[in-house]
């Protein structure tokens, strides 16, 4: 405690030095609002514009193109789900995978798989982009009387055109109905 009080200037000199330090690292420090993260995750969509056996859709598309995914690296699981009109691959990647590099190599094994899945099965790859998810603000959930179709008519033709006549609003998306 005598070297503080015999040491004034050094002690006010250093506090003075440490405030300047600090300062100046606060106002050369980068912000950002969202880190810059990957969802390990890539997602295969199998689609038909009819309605089909669910069992047919999985024993013809899903199946060989699962099979064609488990031969790819890297990969941590594999999730499916079939409806009557599409099948939802998952695929989730380990957290240190290159994503680009399993993006293109996915691709190249639908594009091979895709000679042998009959002809009326649509396949997309979707890559999930946070920058993409983040865009989105206010969802709003229309309800009302009339049926579904009568409302998804009165949404695209009265609601949709109101909402993109508003300043500062880039894009409206309807989705609903039959």
């Amino acid at each position: 405690m005598d070297f503080i009080l015999k040491r004034r200037i050094f002690i006010s000199m250093l506090f003075i030095g440490l405030t300047m330090l600090g300062y100046v690292s606060y106002k050369k420090l980068s912000v950002e609002l969202l880190p810059n993260a990957q969802l390990p995750t890539l997602i295969v969509q199998v689609g038909t514009p009819l309605e089909m056996d669910p069992s047919y859709i999985e024993s013809q598309a899903i199946v060989p193109i699962e099979g064609a995914i488990g031969t790819l690296e890297g990969i941590e699981k594999i999730e499916s789900n079939i409806t009557s009109q599409y099948g939802t691959i998952i695929i989730y990647y380990n957290q240190n995978a290159n994503l680009k590099y399993a993006n293109l190599k996915l691709q190249e094994k639908i594009d091979i798989v895709k000679s042998t899945i009959p002809a009326e099965f649509i396949i997309n790859v979707i890559k999930i982009d946070l920058k993409q998810l983040t865009n989105q603000f206010i969802t709003l959930q229309v309800r009302g009387e009339g049926g579904v179709d009568r409302i998804r008519n009165i949404a695209d033709r009265e609601l949709k055109p109101e909402f993109e006549n508003i300043s500062g609003i880039a894009g409206v998306q309807i989705y609903g109905g039959l």
